[in-house]
């Protein structure tokens, strides 16, 4: 079994827009179109059973709809949609009250696109009642090439927010830290943080991929792509270049998403 915990779809009226506007900001290529139907399409064709979508509320205006858009796909049994949130929207903890209560089992958090520091206490009412509530909490970490330093969310800031959080289900995208992989091992290692392997095919080698997995114990890693900046198949590919034993490539593939999602972690 495969499960990507990490993929962004859109809408089909702004698919297009979306992914062409991304491309152009981060200086990427993507593999699919954004589309719902696209994505699942490249999902088949790669052995992929099931995977995350993870929409982000980048504006407190834009936040509702995100969530609808989420809520909508909750009858796809290919999908297990995320919402997010805003932490400057007044309604961001009844809005999680409505995730919770539609089945969604987590929310995703962008701190460059959404504009605030991961660790910024304006937001550790929303991280408290995703606590109260078991949502899973995905932040992207570490850089992004769409945007210049300061980084938003690098493993140390992440990690103020994991010790001051200890009960929450926190995952980390990007093996922990985009472009920060030795920080992410030094900083969230040792904490409740789960990390996830996106994008990691197209900048960290399987040596250093390996070294972090390792860090973190097979039991706290999730596959994930970022698709469409990535796929599937590169990502299996770049694991099973690694020296991790079938085993732990196993609960990476799916168990450990499994796990996670069931809430018996």
């Amino acid at each position: 079994m495969l499960i990507d915990f990490h993929a962004h779809v859109f809408l089909d009226k702004l698919a297009a827009g979306a992914v062409s506007s991304l491309a152009a900001k981060a200086h990427l290529t993507p593999f699919a179109d954004g589309t719902v139907s696209g994505t699942k399409a490249l999902m088949r064709a790669q052995d992929v059973d099931r995977f995350v979508a993870l929409n982000i509320a980048v504006a407190p205006r834009t936040q509702q709809n995100v969530n609808n858009f989420a809520i909508s796909l909750l009858s796809d049994p290919m999908i297990v949609p995320f919402g997010s949130v805003h932490p400057d929207s007044p309604d961001a903890l009844s809005e999680l009250d409505r995730l919770h209560a539609a089945g969604i089992h987590g929310v995703k958090f962008h701190n460059e696109y959404q504009n605030f520091f991961v660790d910024d206490e304006k937001a550790f009412p929303v991280y408290e009642k995703c606590e109260e509530l078991g949502l899973i909490m995905l932040f992207h970490g570490g850089a992004d090439r769409g945007f210049e330093p300061p980084v938003k969310a690098t493993p140390a800031r992440i990690r103020k927010v994991a010790l001051a959080f200890p009960r929450a289900k926190i995952v980390a995208a990007h093996l922990g830290g985009q472009a920060m992989e030795q920080e992410s091992v030094q900083q969230l290692a040792n904490t409740n943080v789960w990390i996830d392997t996106s994008f990691a095919s197209r900048c960290v080698s399987p040596a250093l991929g390996e070294e972090v997995v390792r860090a973190f114990g097979e039991d706290r890693v999730l596959f994930g792509t970022d698709c469409p900046w990535d796929t599937p198949a590169n990502t299996v590919r770049w694991l099973e270049e690694t020296s991790l034993s079938q085993t732990a490539k196993q609960k990476i593939y799916s168990q450990n998403a499994l796990r996670l999602l069931a809430g018996q972690v």
